[in-house]
């Protein structure tokens, strides 16, 4: 047996988005891995059958978002083989694939027409319309053109988001693609908007599609509305809006007669903090109901790991129409689950402390595939009996590796402060822990913050425990997965009742575990928990050492650069900074910044665009100058926010080393 090392990212295995055959026989998963030599991650799909092996189902690299047709014939996957993520066919008896579409632009999503003999699709397309796939020779432009592609013009309020980029005059449009070639691809949706969350009807006739269109398309966005389009003709029709503009619909599908549109949606003025709900729109009365209001936990997984496949929460109703599959974050833990619509009860299938992120369905319903994660398992690829709950393990992708590794399994306990509500929190005691040792120990703190800590596989802390450091975290109000109200209880202040939950945590980890030294303390924490970081060595000196990655400095500034900055206006109860900065400075970290007196180590993205770089390069400039505690600024080129969960391998192994050096230099190790 041995620790877990930085390098071991490149030997993980990562199982997600699970699809099930119509005929139930074939299970078709992604498989994804980080590749050390090109720096970049390798899918492909995997097969496997209840009894059997699995096996290579496609060879990648690029293979993604499998769909069986509903006749079974064949599986349908997003590659980007020929440069540009486009539709591809395999036949499910075997053979090579070949690619469907060939769209300048790409395609981001599709879904398979009832009768497999076509798809509907969003492909990026520009006000030209459908233009085909073309691979570039910028070597044979006129350098007008050659040099100035990388100009940017900004006309819209919403012209960017994390983890894609700056938008360009390409859209997600709705496209009908039939699978004989001569036929031409029937563009459906136009416009400035964007569309995604594809559903189709029972009799075909009606397409159900997310976007958000009028004046203040780019106003509201990302707060989606669910459309209703006619592709009964060849006539383009315009989309029929069937929901509250109100609300942000998360996703939606028809129930099996065609009569009902069910759909998860939060409130779009409560801005995250609202808890996923179910509703149904009935489409002759054409009137809304909510159903099972009553269940205060969020539909979805809203968890948080570092080390995780590709989620797929479909929305399934059972073949008589009376109840709908779905998952549900609970306390800590993410479970499938079936919610009676007309009396609103929900029945948790899973109930074990894990995390259940893809899942499927066989059509006869007797069986769901699933991937869970646990703390000491990233995934398992399971096939559950659902009505006896037993489960059959298909695939489990990393066991060779995980029985070399000594692991740390974290503890759950419970913290309150006094008038609040209970907390949940968890320990992990260093690897390789002696009785009689004291250790000191990091308190992390998740981003969001309404997101939530659960039973799920963390490299960064595993890491740390392996660095010989205990894990102390805790989901603190303003968490998701434990009601509205303790969602809620942040949404216009934090760095108070927060800021008590999670010291509140620390120490009563500090209680229970006496091998805890609380004099060898150090805080870490990215975006929202980066946040906080800046906040607690702003307010308190009883860390020897922090960590704060990605965070909020400058809510001012976070105001103008952020890819969604001016919706934080609202919790300034609708004060812009330029017109009255006092909630702004009393909620920045910046306007404590000469309290900080704790060793910092600053790390940040330079894409970042939900927290952007300046945000780092205004703490460490102030931290600097005051020169009254160390600190370096980390800057990582070419990320996104979310490096630390999908950034280029070598900068995730460089991150994760980096941060323990940080914490070595400042903290010392065990001591008997």
């Amino acid at each position: 047996m041995r620790t877990i090392a930085s390098n071991d990212l490149f030997a993980f295995r990562l199982a997600g988005d699970i699809q099930v055959s119509p005929q139930g026989n074939l299970i078709v998963y992604v498989e994804s891995e980080a590749d050390s030599k090109t720096n970049t991650y390798q899918h492909q799909l995997m097969a496997v059958r209840p009894g059997d092996e699995a096996f290579a189902f496609t060879a990648g690299p690029t293979d993604t978002h499998p769909a069986f047709s509903p006749d079974g014939q064949w599986v349908g996957f997003l590659s980007k083989r020929s440069g540009q993520s486009q539709v591809w066919l395999l036949a499910t008896g075997g053979g090579e694939a070949h690619q469907l579409t060939r769209f300048d632009g790409g395609v981001e999503d599709f879904i398979w027409a009832h009768d497999s003999q076509s798809l509907f699709l969003t492909a990026n397309l520009t006000k030209e319309g459908i233009q085909p796939e073309t691979q570039p020779h910028p070597d044979q432009e006129e350098p007008r053109i050659r040099f100035n592609r990388d100009v940017k013009v900004i006309t819209e309020l919403a012209h960017k988001l994390d983890g894609t980029g700056y938008f360009t005059e390409k859209r997600p449009h709705v496209v009908h693609v039939p699978l004989d070639a001569p036929q031409a691809a029937r563009q459906l949706t136009f416009g400035p908007y964007r569309h995604s969350g594809l559903a189709l009807n029972p009799l075909g006739t009606q397409l159900l599609v997310q976007s958000r269109y009028g004046e203040d398309y780019d106003r509201e966005w990302p707060g989606g509305i669910l459309y209703l389009l006619d592709v009964s003709t060849s006539q383009v029709t315009e989309p029929v809006a069937i929901t509250d503009p109100a609300l942000s619909v998360d996703q939606g599908t028809f129930s099996p007669d065609g009569n009902k549109v069910l759909f998860t949606a939060s409130r779009l003025d409560q801005m995250g903090y609202d808890t996923t709900r179910l509703y149904a729109y009935d489409v002759t009365t054409k009137t809304t109901r909510p159903i099972a209001h009553e269940w205060d936990r969020p539909l979805g997984d809203w968890t948080l790991s570092d080390l995780s496949g590709t989620g797929s929460n479909p929305l399934v109703s059972t073949s008589d129409g009376r109840e709908l599959y779905t998952l549900t974050s609970r306390n800590g833990a993410t479970h499938l689950a079936r919610v009676h619509l007309e009396t609103g009860r929900v029945t948790l299938i899973t109930e074990d402390d894990a995390v259940y992120f893809s899942y499927d369905l066989n059509r006869a319903q007797t069986h769901a595939a699933l991937i869970r994660s646990t703390p000491t398992n990233p995934c398992k690829v399971l096939w559950m009996d659902l009505n006896s709950k037993v489960q059959e393990t298909l695939s489990n992708p990393n066991q060779k590796l995980l029985n070399q590794l000594e692991l740390s399994m974290p503890t759950r306990f419970t913290t309150q402060v006094e008038g609040g509500p209970l907390v949940d929190g968890w320990v992990m005691k260093p690897t390789g822990f002696k009785p009689g040792e004291t250790y000191p120990a990091i308190l992390e703190i998740h981003g969001g913050p309404m997101m939530l800590y659960a039973q799920s596989f963390f490299l960064e802390f595993q890491y740390l425990a392996a660095q010989g450091y205990g894990i102390i975290y805790t989901n603190p109000r303003g968490s998701q997965g434990y009601g509205t109200e303790f969602c809620t209880a942040i949404q216009k202040e934090w760095g108070n009742l927060d800021y008590h939950d999670i010291m509140a945590g620390l120490e009563t980890a500090l209680e229970r575990e006496p091998w805890i030294d609380a004099h060898r303390l150090g805080v870490a924490g990215g975006s929202y928990g980066g946040y906080m970081t800046n906040w607690i060595v702003g307010h308190t000196d009883r860390f020897k050492a922090a960590v704060t990655m990605r965070s909020v400095v400058d809510w001012r500034a976070m105001v103008g650069t952020g890819d969604g900055g001016w919706h934080w206006m609202k919790r300034a109860n609708q004060k812009a900074p330029w017109q009255d900065d006092q909630w702004y400075r009393q909620q920045s970290p910046i306007t404590y910044v000469e309290n900080i007196t704790t060793p910092l180590l600053i790390e940040h993205q330079e894409g970042d665009l939900r927290c952007p770089i300046e945000q780092g390069e205004i703490l460490y400039t102030a931290v600097k100058y005051l020169n009254r505690a160390p600190v370096k600024f980390v800057r990582y080129p070419d990320e996104f926010h979310g490096m630390s969960r999908d950034g280029k391998p070598w900068h995730r192994i460089h991150r994760l080393e980096t941060m323990a050096d940080w914490l070595n230099t400042y903290i010392p190790g065990p001591q008997g």
